[in-house]
């Protein structure tokens, strides 16, 4: 249990009160929000940030502009890996593309696959295109007709 001292009260009441005034002048998510809040619960600056963001001016960006710098920066690696992908990959039908482009473009990385499958590692998953395959593949084995038994 940790024993709040006699100079926490009153750092995480400037704290708190930073975070009332940001969330009265800024628009934001309730995921944001959220983060926000638990940063600023954990002893943090609301005009601080984990990420090591800083602005045009040298100095270090708030939590949320931080976290919006970085999302924006994930998802244009996203992007990028989807172009090079869509190039590289042999025979991709359109309704593989747009599955994979819905996939990348809600964040997720096309090297990860919502089946959860992996290669033979037991660790590594399979690609987005690889596991939609191999499940559509599983899918049809398991629609066949089973073999009658001699008997």
């Amino acid at each position: 249990m940790e024993v709040e001292t006699q100079l926490d009260a009153p750092v995480k009441n400037i704290y708190l009160r930073q975070l009332k005034e940001y969330e009265a002048t800024k628009r934001l998510s309730a995921d944001e929000r959220k983060g926000l809040r638990e940063w600023v619960s954990d002893r943090n600056s609301v005009y601080s940030n984990p990420f090591h963001v800083y602005g045009g001016d040298g100095k270090l960006v708030d939590y949320i502009s931080a976290c919006r710098h970085c999302v924006k920066e994930h998802k244009a690696k996203l992007r990028k890996e989807l172009k090079e992908y869509e190039l590289s990959i042999a025979g991709l039908t359109d309704k593989e593309r747009d599955d994979l482009r819905k996939w990348v473009l809600s964040g997720t990385s096309l090297y990860d696959n919502p089946c959860h499958m992996v290669e033979d590692d037991g660790r590594t998953p399979l690609d987005f295109i690889e596991a939609i395959r191999t499940c559509g593949e599983l899918r049809e084995e398991y629609q066949k007709p089973m073999p009658e038994a001699a008997g």
